[in-house]
């Protein structure tokens, strides 16, 4: 069995306010240090329970977070960007049998983290097909335009339970609540357990996961600068709005993800 592991950082555990996460800040170490436990526990759990082969892919910001000399003897990881259309889950492919994604956060116009965004903190609020859209939705259909199932979500409880509606058969590992600018986290320890618990689950879970994909994609954008609704505009098929919005009708996931690589 072949298991693919996006990972983000500000849905994990702790972890509250923008210097944490950036690459260059004094404050990063101890949130890379936390990524890096939180996906290791994973992939050992993986390992544990028969999972064979484990890809990761570092998608957070500069994709160079982990420590990948403390993962697990035969993992690979994905590191850095090669500026395809799946960004998030760069490196996935038809031959994995499900995805995880750990340190997932809410979705730009959310309130459930001091971090909650879409792909870009200029984005004030996407929908697709009426949907606040998030960037596990957005990599959730990813991965489903390639037939892989997203069989756990690891983050922030507000996301946690956004994915569990949409899809009721996924396993969720929430690690912290939002409040205004604060989280209350889990404790490290007790974050690990949960990993550890939810991946056993989601595993036995593999089979149930798969998600109608729709006819169609309805997508609309509101930015927080109206200069960026003016040039995202003059790409193919967008359509100005207002000031500050726009939208597109994509016919596929990958013509969503590929318009999305060049207005988000």
């Amino acid at each position: 069995m072949k298991i693919f592991i996006s990972a983000d950082m500000e849905g994990c555990a702790g972890i509250v306010s923008w210097p944490e996460t950036e690459l260059d800040s004094h404050e990063h170490e101890r949130a890379a240090r936390e990524m890096t436990r939180e996906v290791k526990m994973v992939c050992e759990t993986l390992f544990e329970n028969g999972v064979s082969e484990v890809t990761v892919k570092d998608a957070h910001d500069s994709g160079k977070n982990i420590f990948y000399d403390e993962l697990p003897k035969g993992v690979k990881i994905v590191r850095s960007w090669t500026g395809g259309p799946l960004s998030m889950v760069q490196g996935l492919d038809e031959t994995y049998d499900g995805a995880i994604f750990i340190g997932y956060h809410s979705a730009a116009s959310m309130d459930g983290s001091p971090l909650s965004h879409t792909m870009n903190p200029d984005i004030g609020k996407i929908t697709i097909n009426g949907m606040v859209c998030s960037e596990y939705l957005l990599h959730v259909y990813a991965a489903a335009d390639l037939g892989v199932p997203v069989i756990m979500l690891s983050g922030d409880r507000m996301i946690c339970e956004w994915a569990e509606w949409f899809n009721s058969k996924i396993s969720i590992a929430p690690l912290k609540e939002g409040i205004g600018g604060g989280v209350i986290s889990l404790s490290q320890a007790d974050a690990l357990d949960l990993l550890k618990k939810k991946t056993v689950e989601a595993l036995r879970n593999i089979d149930k996961c798969k998600i109608n994909i729709p006819e169609k994609f309805e997508v609309k954008i509101e930015y927080k600068k109206h200069e960026d609704a003016y040039r995202a505009s003059f790409y193919p098929g967008v359509k100005q709005e207002s000031s500050r919005k726009v939208r597109y009708t994509a016919s596929t996931i990958r013509e969503m993800l590929t318009t999305n690589m060049f207005v988000l």
